[in-house]
């Protein structure tokens, strides 16, 4: 059995060592749009799309407005529910909930007001944040980081390409905010799933880049 390494590398810990598997949970500490992904999250996003592997965030942001109709995300397009979930936004008094928290991240890109957003990590930590438009998200617990993932059996698309539900189903269940890297890292490694952590800044970027 090897000495524990850094999984935020993509490296062997001792307990993918004991199991004969490895993960590939990373964190984005830089620019998000434009940090390599690693090798099975960009493949699996490309065969989710049907193209080569997908090298970036910025590359899928391309490829998910290509493919929706319209220049950019509405609101429309979101996954709103009108059940009660863990995930909600507020916006001038009206609250949205979510099949995904994250679509309450781009709620806050497309309106002008500001959003009151709440969510629940895996384990059940609460975290909230305040968006305004296009600026980083300011978050409570300071610690938090966000899931990007995608299932790791994903099929590729029919012939008329991949669509706005297709990347729900394989998408939402692994965007994710947890309280601190520790319990990212501790739910990444007990999902089928390629995924990536960014702070709360790198998901208000992403979500810019949707709507913009």
């Amino acid at each position: 059995m090897t000495a524990d390494l850094c999984p935020c590398c993509g490296t062997v810990t001792e307990q993918d060592a004991a199991t004969g598997s490895s993960t590939e949970q990373w964190h984005i500490d830089g620019a998000v749009l434009t940090t390599e992904l690693p090798e099975e999250l960009g493949s699996t996003l490309g065969r989710f799309l049907g193209t080569e592997p997908v090298d970036t965030l910025g590359g899928w942001v391309a490829a998910v407005r290509y493919h929706i109709d319209g220049p950019s995300l509405t609101i429309e397009e979101l996954c709103v529910t009108d059940d009660e979930t863990e995930h909600w936004g507020i916006v001038d008094g009206e609250k949205y909930h979510f099949a995904c928290f994250y679509d309450a991240v781009i709620l806050a890109a497309l309106v002008d007001s500001p959003v009151a957003i709440r969510t629940k990590s895996p384990d059940g930590a609460v975290i909230e944040a305040r968006a305004g438009g296009t600026d980083a998200l300011t978050v409570t617990p300071d610690d938090a980081v966000f899931s990007f993932g995608i299932d790791k059996n994903v099929s590729p698309p029919s012939e008329d390409g991949p669509n706005l539900e297709d990347g729900y189903a394989a998408i939402c269940p692994y965007v994710k905010a947890f309280p601190n890297r520790d319990a990212y890292e501790q739910w990444a490694t007990s999902v089928h799933a390629a995924t990536v952590a960014m702070p709360h800044k790198g998901t208000a970027d992403l979500a810019a880049a949707l709507v913009d």
